[in-house]
């Protein structure tokens, strides 16, 4: 039994996107996805919910079954939840900027965004085409490789050795995550976060790991340059589609305020930010092709409380969407397949993820098994 996030088609049931103005839009047939989830025996027990359109972090009104005065993250923040209640094993997510892998980090589950082209994306709504991904939400790594094998044809990934792992970590999380000095939202790293990763690097280290400790382009580099990349593919999605700017009065706030802001970004700033990326990918694949993975944390913090997820900054995006997607949002633009795995829990008791990055799914399921074959951190809630 399996859920299906709001933005792929289940035949016979509605695809929303969790929109007003979808809320008729029935699906005449099942996109392949859902297919291959059939026919490998799956039973589809629904839709679950979504931001809308998958433009954000907070997937409301489901909640956090850890404690549902905060958000389960987003997009895909109903399969998470769904996943991590109980109600399921797997579901299926999307990720642009860390959707499949944001929500399944505060939810204390395990989320694989898979590299680019793996799976199908017809049937499924897009956000931005060039950084879409397609992947399941299980509670455990064994889980999460179980269902990939089924939806992707791939044999099962075997664990790695540790004592033949050869993993980068950054070496100063702190001066990584420095926030950009424009910015009045403090986006710096919470020091659980922190202790977590050097806990989860440690595990492995033990165990015979070689930990290489590596620098990357601080994450102020990336904010302005990837984000817009993703504001103006989602706004000639909808140019598109004939949804915007024709019925603007049915969007949410951030969606609208976030197609607003893309309307006014101009060709010679869409050309810098494309000449940014092409530089902060060359830097990142100097250290992802010298090792087997890269071990980074999945979120800044944990789950943020409700009231502290709302409002705007900058006029167009809610703080706490810059703050979730930084560290998942450039695994998107490299083309990387990352896993993100529960590690030591916040001193409050909420869950931290670690996320592991490599070229291939093999690689990054391979990790995380290895990793929860040493560590009992998935096993809690």
């Amino acid at each position: 039994p399996v859920g299906v996030k709001d933005l792929i088609d289940v035949s016979g049931l509605p695809t929303t996107a969790a929109s007003r103005f979808l809320s008729n839009n029935l699906a005449a047939d099942d996109a392949p996805i859902v297919q291959i989830l059939r026919a490998a025996g799956a039973i589809i027990l629904g839709k679950t919910n979504t931001q809308e359109f998958a433009y954000g972090v907070v997937s409301a009104p489901t909640r956090n079954p850890w404690d549902t005065a905060r958000i389960p993250g987003g997009s895909s923040g109903g399969s998470a939840a769904a996943v991590a209640a109980g109600m399921c094993p797997g579901a299926l997510g999307t990720d642009t900027a860390g959707s499949i892998r944001i929500p399944a980090s505060l939810c204390g589950l395990t989320g694989l965004k898979p590299a680019p082209g793996r799976i199908s994306l017809e049937g499924i709504i897009p956000l931005a085409p060039s950084l879409d991904a397609c992947g399941p939400i299980a509670r455990t790594a064994e889980d999460c490789d179980l269902f990939w094998g089924a939806v992707s044809g791939d044999e099962r990934s075997p664990s790695l050795d540790p004592s033949r792992l050869r993993m980068a970590v950054v070496r100063s999380l702190d001066e990584w995550t420095e926030q950009s000095p424009s910015r009045a939202r403090d986006l710096s790293i919470d020091p659980d976060v922190v202790a977590a990763t050097d806990a989860a690097a440690g595990v492995l280290q033990e165990a015979g790991a070689d930990v290489v400790r590596v620098d990357l382009p601080g994450l102020k580099e990336w904010d302005l340059p990837r984000s817009a990349l993703l504001m103006t593919e989602a706004l000639i999605v909808h140019e598109d589609a004939g949804w915007y700017p024709a019925r603007s009065d049915v969007y949410g706030g951030e969606t609208l305020a976030a197609h607003r802001f893309a309307e006014k970004l101009t060709a010679a700033t869409l050309l810098r930010s494309q000449r940014k990326l092409e530089g902060l990918k060359a830097a990142w694949r100097a250290v992802v092709d010298d090792v087997d993975v890269l071990l980074l944390p999945t979120t800044p913090a944990p789950a943020p409380p409700v009231d502290e997820s709302k409002g705007l900054d900058d006029g167009h995006r809610p703080p706490v969407t810059r703050i979730l997607t930084r560290i998942c949002g450039p695994v998107n633009v490299c083309g990387y397949a990352a896993a993100t795995v529960p590690a030591r829990p916040s001193q409050d008791g909420l869950p931290i993820g670690v996320q592991f990055i490599a070229r291939t799914e093999a690689a990054v399921l391979g990790a995380a098994l290895s990793f929860q074959s040493l560590t009992d951190w998935h096993l809690s809630g």
